[in-house]
């Protein structure tokens, strides 16, 4: 049940909780498999910060701030406990398996999966018609994890497509919390992927 696309875009209902941060928003997805993840934040009705990631580097545009970032891919580390790559992060996204299937191992659950690759330890939980419901990913050395459940499947191009995600993550230095309720899912061929930073705004790091 791999979900299969060149491109894909949808849009997803947020709500983001951590220490020091509760708040809602919207976003708009848009995706080139194993190339570009585009990310558009909307709140109250106004884009308030823009991202785009490449397989090298991180950049976003905050717009109330007026200011734009560029970070390498430790800034994902930074956010999730784990160093993931660009597909990853995009087959996180669609329920995807992380690593190549035929490393997974069997466990005494028969619904359960699992493999190490390098500190990485994933393991994937699946439902009778074999779906992804979940998905573990534990840093074996620096003792923080990250747990995605997908839910509410739908249908997309004919295949399935989790329609919700609940995700949190737990580092020694942080929690976080972060639901996506996701619709208006299409695998057409997206056209423009666009990053404007305006002359006016400063670099922010």
């Amino acid at each position: 049940n791999i979900f299969e696309y060149d491109y894909l875009s949808y849009k997803a209902r947020c709500d983001y909780k951590d220490p020091n941060m509760d708040q809602s928003f919207t976003m708009n997805v848009r995706m080139k498999r194993d190339s570009i993840l585009w990310i558009s934040i909307t709140a109250v009705g106004f884009e308030v910060a823009r991202a785009i990631l490449n397989k090298d580097s991180v950049k976003i545009i905050s717009r109330l701030e007026k200011k734009y970032f560029v970070y390498g891919y430790d800034y994902i580390k930074k956010l999730s406990g784990t160093q993931l790559s660009l597909l990853q992060i995009q087959n996180l996204l669609t329920a995807n398996l992380l690593f190549q299937p035929e490393n997974y191992l069997s466990t005494n659950d028969k619904n359960k999966f699992k493999t190490t690759e390098g500190y990485i330890e994933n393991v994937v939980i699946i439902d009778e018609k074999s779906k992804v419901i979940a998905q573990v990913l534990q840093h074996m050395i620096e003792q923080s994890n990250a747990n995605v459940v997908y839910s509410d499947y739908k249908k997309a191009n004919k295949q399935l497509f989790p329609g919700k995600l609940d995700i949190s993550v737990v580092t020694p230095n942080r929690n976080i919390s972060f639901m996506m309720e996701n619709s208006g899912i299409t695998v057409d061929v997206i056209d423009a992927f666009p990053f404007e930073v305006s002359s006016k705004y400063e670099k922010g790091n």
